[in-house]
């Protein structure tokens, strides 16, 4: 796949993804543009079948590396970020059942975004994989039980319509 293909293919879901972690569009225009010219340079070491997760993997790092570097700035940054946030979609705001949305937001972060790499955004477990910078038999491993612990918060028939949940990512 072309440099061309791939930007057009992946896109708007790296786009979604960086302000779904983020309170400002800036910086998660910012990291989405500074992840494709990482990409653009370094083309060759981008692995095929996973090339969406690696771009959110690294569309994460660097918008940790932004927040390490504002933390890392002093003072002004520190009450910069104190600022109320910004809405930005939140995938819990888009589940109708509040039993569900309840129990996916009491989920610690890293299985709440587990659950979502792989419902909200569709990933494969490599892509997901791949964007958390972990192998893919312990991503597997890490949303199983984030599954597990969602599934064992919730009554039977909700976890009925969890197994049907799909989610658009735009």
């Amino acid at each position: 796949m072309d440099f061309e293909q791939l930007y057009r293919a992946t896109y708007p879901r790296v786009l979604a993804y960086a302000r779904s972690v983020t309170s400002s569009h800036a910086d998660a225009d910012d990291a989405v543009a500074e992840a494709y010219a990482i990409a653009w340079r370094r083309q060759r070491d981008i692995p095929r079948g996973a090339e969406l997760g690696w771009l959110i993997g690294v569309t994460r790092r660097v918008l940790s590396n932004t927040w390490r570097s504002r933390r890392r700035a002093g003072a002004l940054h520190a009450l910069l970020d104190l600022q109320p946030r910004t809405a930005a979609p939140d995938p819990a705001d888009q589940i109708g059942d509040a039993e569900l949305r309840e129990a996916l937001m009491a989920l610690s972060p890293l299985d709440r975004e587990a659950v979502v790499l792989t419902t909200w955004f569709d990933l494969s477990t490599a892509d997901a994989a791949q964007a958390l910078g972990v192998t893919p038999a312990a991503f597997r491993m890490r949303v199983s039980r984030a599954r597990r612990r969602l599934r064992a918060s919730l009554t039977p028939a909700t976890t009925d319509a969890l197994e049907q949940a799909r989610w658009n990512t735009m």
